[in-house]
């Protein structure tokens, strides 16, 4: 028979204790789910940035139409030439400036959308918050709530 050692003993129950801690610890808040599509299509602001880009790409594509009209509209091949240089350095600053444009506000978005989920998953005390697209089972789904707050807080996007 095998001698009872109760140092080994205490130094696995010790072991066993802090594992068991460590464990509940990592389980005590969860994990919070997030479907950024929703939060995407149901968040005012960004509805209204992709009707500002709605109506900047159909500017854009005005543009187009007019420049080819005085390029057809051209006397002369070297007048031809010329214009199509003229407009199409225009083109080029305008949809330039136009995507400089909305990758600002697009930023602008993203980060009052993460300080959102920031806030509900620390009032909620998760560990881990995921994208939902990312998640097959689990997790509590916390989109509606973010999008409550983030359509109720005034996101300032700069015209």
């Amino acid at each position: 028979m095998k001698k009872f050692n109760f140092k080994r003993t205490v130094v696995l129950l010790a072991v066993m204790s802090l594992m068991i801690g460590y464990s509940n610890k990592s389980n005590a808040g969860g994990t919070g789910v997030v479907d950024l599509d929703k939060i995407r299509d149901n968040y005012s602001a960004a509805q209204e940035l992709t009707a500002e880009l709605n109506v900047k790409e159909a500017e854009l594509k005005q543009f187009i139409t007019d420049a080819q009209k005085q390029i057809q509209d051209a006397k002369t091949p070297l007048e031809k030439k010329n214009l199509e240089e003229k407009l199409s350095r225009q083109f080029d600053i305008k949809r330039l400036a136009s995507s400089k444009d909305q990758a600002q506000k697009w930023a602008l978005i993203e980060s009052s959308v993460i300080k959102s989920i920031k806030e509900v998953s620390a009032a909620k005390k998760f560990d881990l918050v995921l994208n939902k697209q990312v998640v097959i089972d689990g997790g509590v789904d916390i989109t509606d709530e973010i999008l409550a707050k983030l359509n109720t807080t005034k996101t300032e996007i700069k015209k």
